[in-house]
Order: structure tokens, then C-alpha cells, then sequence
């Protein structure tokens, strides 16, 4: 048997003991799924917050800073799907998952007619975070978005200059005060007159991409809108 026969045979005999399977329910994928079977997509969330403002993920930042659009791909409850999704992003280092939920939600946010984007920025990690972390679920997340609605990503622009302890426990204060002045823009004028995503894995309190949306603002960006995969009441 030749070499390109013997690795077929064993691919594909890997493929009948170790199929691929669903991130939730955990059964075998068929054709041209990917990540979540089906029956699982059915199932999904969707917040469906297209109208630009009324929505909870608006109201997160009203009266607090002036965004653009804001919505969320996904509602995210105790113990349900979206927290299977997250974890499975998050701490399984499934990078591939987070690309396809910026995808599927692009493909909603193409149906809202929303107004043109120059760039979708993440919100960045801080280089000692995204090494512990291995990557940035927020970039591969924009990744996917920029795909499928043709918007390019930049991961320069906004930088994080400082460490800062995980927001998770902190009162809304808490949460402000750990973000406040860690953000800076580089070559402000790329933001010039421009339409910003600013885009992240969860939005609770907002403190975070609160911080991110005044730099960009100030640094000259016309319209900061905010996406992100999910939205958690605090």
C-alpha cells in the first residue's frame, strides 16, 4: 500500500473513532456543519436586537457615552447554551468558534441595513493576558465579522497599555475604576472621521468597552458602534 493510500486509510479511520461532534450536545457533525450541529443552531439565543437602540445592550451605555449601533449576537442565561458557547471559546481555546459566531452574526447584521464601518476593532488584550490566554476571543470573533460583511480588522489601533485584574466579582464602580485610562489609541489620525465596531465577547456592566468607546471617540472617530457575542444582565 503506498504512503498516499495508508494516510487516507488512517484518516479516515480516525474520522470513524474521533468524529467531529457538536461544541453543546456532543453528537457526531455531518457535511458541512461546523462547530454546532443543526439541531443546536435551532436552538441558539438570538437576541435579536437589530433596531439600533432599543435594545438592552443600547441601554447599557445611555447617558454614559455616546454609541453609534449596539447589539448582541446572543442572550446569555445561567447555566444555558451561550454559557456552554463562552466557556468553550474562552477556556477551551476554541478559536475556530469564535470566528463562526462572528460570521453567523454578520450575516444578521447584513438584514438590519446598519450604516458602513471603516474598520471593526476588538477590544485588545493586554500582551501578558493574551499570552496566558494563548489568543484574543474578541479578535477571532471580528475576524469573522470582517469576512462576511467585508470590513477590514485592525488589532493596532487600540492597544490596552496597562494589566489589569479580571472584572469578574467587581461591583459596576469596581469594574469602571479597573479599566479607567488603560486604553490608547496609536496614529489617531487612522480615526479620523472614521465609523468604528468596537467589538467584544460579553457585555455586563459595559465598563470595559465604555473605557474603549471615549479613547476612539477622542482620539477622532465620528461613530463607535459596540457588538458583541453576548449580552448578561449583571
Amino acid at each position: 500500500m503506498r504512503f498516499g493510500s495508508l494516510n487516507y486509510f488512517f484518516r479516515s479511520l480516525r474520522r470513524l473513532f474521533y468524529p467531529k461532534v457538536c461544541v453543546l450536545c456532543r453528537l457526531a457533525l455531518i457535511s458541512k456543519e461546523r462547530q454546532i450541529c443543526s439541531y443546536c443552531l435551532r436552538k441558539l439565543p438570538k437576541s435579536r436586537w437589530l433596531n439600533p437602540q432599543e435594545n438592552p445592550v443600547y441601554n447599557v451605555f445611555r447617558g454614559r457615552v455616546p454609541v453609534g449601533n449596539a447589539g448582541s449576537f446572543l442572550v446569555f442565561r445561567s447555566g444555558g447554551i451561550t454559557r456552554q458557547l463562552l466557556h468553550e471559546i474562552k477556556y477551551k481555546d476554541n478559536r475556530d468558534l469564535a470566528v463562526l459566531m462572528g460570521e453567523m452574526y454578520a450575516e444578521e447584521l447584513l438584514q438590519a441595513a446598519l450604516p458602513p464601518i471603516d474598520y471593526i476593532i476588538p477590544v485588545p488584550l493586554h500582551r501578558r493576558k493574551q499570552k496566558q490566554r494563548g489568543y484574543n476571543q474578541s479578535q477571532a470573533f471580528a475576524e469573522g465579522l470582517g469576512v462576511k460583511l467585508s470590513v477590514p480588522v485592525s488589532t493596532d489601533l487600540l492597544q490596552r497599555r496597562a494589566f489589569t485584574q479580571t472584572q469578574t466579582r467587581k461591583s459596576r464602580w469596581e469594574r469602571w475604576r479597573n479599566v479607567a485610562d488603560v486604553f490608547v489609541v496609536n496614529n489617531p489620525g487612522e480615526l479620523n472621521g472614521k465609523n468604528i465596531m468596537l467589538v467584544d465577547d460579553v457585555v455586563t456592566t459595559g465598563a470595559t468597552l465604555e473605557a474603549c468607546v471615549g479613547t476612539l471617540l477622542k482620539a477622532g472617530a465620528q461613530r463607535v458602534d459596540v457588538h458583541t457575542i453576548a449580552h448578561a444582565k449583571e
